[in-house]
């Protein structure tokens, strides 16, 4: 009876050797292919933080725009002005006479349309610049006085006609919104064309040589 239990524990023992070494084969197994997920896992995560955070920039991680000045950049179109233009009077305190309208002008005894407003202002007043720019032209004719056109850029030019211009005042001036211009002109010494109207500054305005109403610029509630 002894020999026959020693016989059977010898041969259940290498079923048992058998069992475990499958136990270790598939332990191994599962073992090595987590290690191989954990791998691709790592692999794929680098490579997709590689690409979020390149920095496309090989210097050292600057806008390159940065410190720039825009107006260095040739390619760079230029910002519209949006600064508005707004003029002051040409004659402080004056009264509104002929606006820019059709009307009958008594001295050329003819209907015409006014290209500007006139400002009634007793002779002597002063006369200003309504606006900064250059002095476009200065003259002294029978139909219109004397006469200062002055150039703002961008083809906005004003006039101030029948005006006794300051004798310090010369063409290619540059002049302020207020500076001085001249004066307004006696009666006897008005332009030809508008004589009958009496001393007053005739104010034209024009856009790339065409007249337009003053008022565009100017507005007749502060007259």
């Amino acid at each position: 009876m002894k020999d026959k239990k020693i016989n059977e524990t010898e041969s259940a023992s290498p079923v048992k050797v058998k069992r475990k070494s499958i136990y270790y084969i598939l332990i191994a197994a599962c073992a090595l292919v987590l290690a191989a997920a954990i791998a691709v896992t790592v692999v794929f995560v680098t490579m997709d933080n590689s690409t979020t955070i390149e920095n496309p920039n090989p210097d050292d991680g600057k806008d390159p725009d940065d410190g720039k000045d825009p107006d260095d950049d040739p390619d760079e179109p230029d910002e519209p002005s949006d600064v508005e233009v707004v003029f002051s009077l040409p004659v402080s305190g004056a009264t509104v006479g002929t606006t820019y309208t059709f009307w009958y002008n008594s001295t050329l005894n003819r209907y015409n349309l006014h290209q500007g407003i006139d400002f009634k202002a007793d002779a002597g007043t002063t006369v200003t610049a309504a606006y900064a720019g250059t002095v476009e032209s200065i003259s002294d004719t029978l139909l219109e006085g004397g006469k200062v056109v002055i150039s703002h850029g961008d083809g906005l030019t004003t006039e101030y006609a029948s005006i006794d211009v300051d004798s310090s005042l010369k063409v290619g001036d540059k002049v302020e919104q207020g500076d001085l211009l001249g004066t307004v002109s006696a009666a006897a010494d008005a332009m030809g064309n508008e004589y009958n109207e009496g001393a007053h500054l005739h104010f034209g305005v024009f856009e790339n040589g065409e007249s337009i109403d003053p008022t565009t610029y100017l507005e007749i509630d502060e007259k």
